[in-house]
């Protein structure tokens, strides 16, 4: 672990995403490797990545349960904020943790999701929407994530930065005001240490239309080619995981049940639980009902 950056994801939405989307945005933003023959990742050599899962039965949605299909895939550890009320899909996230320990039951597990992410080194907000769109449970969730200075990405538009302008019913924390004076502006000090800047009533003009101009390029951009970035880039990503050498499908459709590897053991002359790590090189492997 040495080296490596620390980040913690928290996952929230009730939208759905496809698992290739899933996996190839997340494998490329922490710097996954290849998949090896039984559908896993080789690990991070840049991140350190803890997963935060909602679990519960309004909160464990499709999309939820593809993140925790992606974290099983490169043995990542999980925890999860648990209501205890469930769905088809809690199952599975509350199943395949690994510690006891690791399902923490909460009240409100958006609530608890945000004081963990503030306590937590390098917290990211991942959220799913649905056509492009949050709920509002999970729009008032990124509010309380973005007033908490904590980043906010929606996984269902390829990992698109979640702003305020996303954001149309919340309000964003108010900016202090400069201080102004007779003929003058005083503007805010960005070095806490350092001398304030005193503006002149023509000087301040000139700079509140230089933001007026910035802020009207960026209106035209956002209404425009800012929207159309998100679809783009899940394109491109769609396109790409394509061309990806794909895993053998599974024998059963559905979702995925709770499995466990086994690996056989020729002194013994009969197969064995695998045990955490990835089994030896060369071993005989297999996935049996847990």
């Amino acid at each position: 672990m040495a080296g490596k950056r620390p980040v913690t994801l928290g996952i929230f939405g009730s939208g759905d995403v496809a698992p290739e989307l899933v996996c190839d945005a997340l494998n490329s933003q922490f710097d996954f490797g290849p998949e090896d023959s039984e559908g896993y990742f080789a690990p991070s050599e840049e991140f350190d990545l803890t997963v935060y899962l909602p679990a519960g039965g309004s909160v464990t949605s499709a999309g939820v349960h593809r993140v925790w299909e992606w974290a099983m895939r490169c043995e990542l550890p999980y925890r999860a904020l648990w209501d205890e009320t469930g769905n088809e899909l809690t199952v599975d996230v509350l199943g395949n943790a690994d510690r006891p320990e690791d399902i923490v039951i909460v009240d409100d597990v958006a609530a608890a999701l945000v004081e963990q992410l503030g306590k937590s080194e390098n917290p990211m907000l991942l959220v799913i929407s649905q056509d492009e769109a949050l709920d509002e449970a999970t729009a008032q969730l990124a509010a309380a994530v973005l007033r908490a200075g904590i980043p906010v990405h929606d996984l269902a538009r390829a990992l698109l930065e979640i702003t305020w302008r996303h954001l149309p019913d919340h309000e964003p924390p108010e900016t202090p005001a400069a201080e102004t004076g007779s003929g003058a502006v005083a503007a805010l000090s960005v070095v806490a240490d350092a001398p304030d800047v005193i503006l002149s009533a023509q000087e301040s003009a000139v700079v509140t239309e230089a933001f007026t101009q910035a802020e009207e390029l960026l209106d035209a951009i956002g209404t425009d080619l800012m929207t159309r970035i998100g679809a783009t880039r899940e394109s491109l990503v769609r396109g790409r995981s394509l061309l990806a050498p794909k895993p053998e499908a599974s024998p059963e459709d559905g979702e995925p049940k709770k499995t466990r590897l086994e690996i056989f053991d020729p002194e013994q002359n009969k197969w064995i639980p695998a045990g955490r790590g990835r089994p030896p090189k060369g071993v005989q492997k297999r996935r049996v009902p847990a």
